[in-house]
C-alpha cells in the first residue's frame, strides 16, 4: 500500500511539473510573434513562440503552421520578459531596412509590435540582444 502511495505521489508530483504541449488551435492568446521581411522578395517569414517554448512557423503562401524544435523554457522566459520591458517602457521602434526583423507581442486582442534594421548601427542594446538572441536561437532550430 505504501509503495502504491508513493508510486501516486511521483506520478501526481510528474504530472504538475510537465508543461502544456500546444497546436496551432491552441496556443494561448497571449505569445509572441517575430521574423523579418525581405524588401526585395516582399517576402516574410513569422514565427509564434508560445510560452512554454514551443515555436511555430507561418506561411505566407499557405497560411499554414509547421512546428519547429522547442526553445528551452529558460530562454523562452528570457525573450517574453525582454518584450514586455519593452511594452512597459514604451519603448517604440519602427526601422524599415531592406531586411526588416519584427516582433509582436499578442495579448487577446492587443498587439505591440517593434521593427527594426538588423544593420543600424544604432540600435538599442535591449533590441539587439532580443535580436541576437532569436536569430540564434532559429539557426539552433533548423540545424
Amino acid at each position: 500500500m505504501k509503495k502504491l502511495l508513493n508510486l501516486s505521489l511521483f506520478l501526481l508530483a510528474l504530472t504538475a511539473c510537465s508543461t502544456n504541449k500546444y497546436t496551432r488551435e491552441t496556443i494561448p492568446q497571449n505569445y509572441i510573434e517575430f521574423g523579418y521581411m525581405d524588401a526585395k522578395t516582399s517576402g516574410t517569414s513569422t514565427y509564434i513562440l508560445a510560452d512554454n517554448g514551443q515555436i511555430f512557423m507561418k506561411s505566407t503562401i499557405t497560411s499554414r503552421y509547421s512546428e519547429y524544435k522547442k526553445l528551452k523554457e529558460k530562454d523562452a522566459e528570457y525573450v517574453y520578459t525582454i518584450v514586455d520591458q519593452l511594452r512597459m517602457s514604451n519603448n517604440t521602434m519602427y526601422q524599415i531596412g531592406e531586411r526588416t526583423h519584427f516582433i509582436r507581442l499578442r495579448q487577446g486582442k492587443e498587439m505591440y509590435e517593434w521593427k527594426w534594421d538588423p544593420t543600424d548601427e544604432n540600435l538599442p542594446t535591449n533590441i539587439k540582444k532580443l535580436d541576437e538572441l532569436l536569430t540564434e536561437a532559429m539557426q539552433k532550430r533548423l540545424d
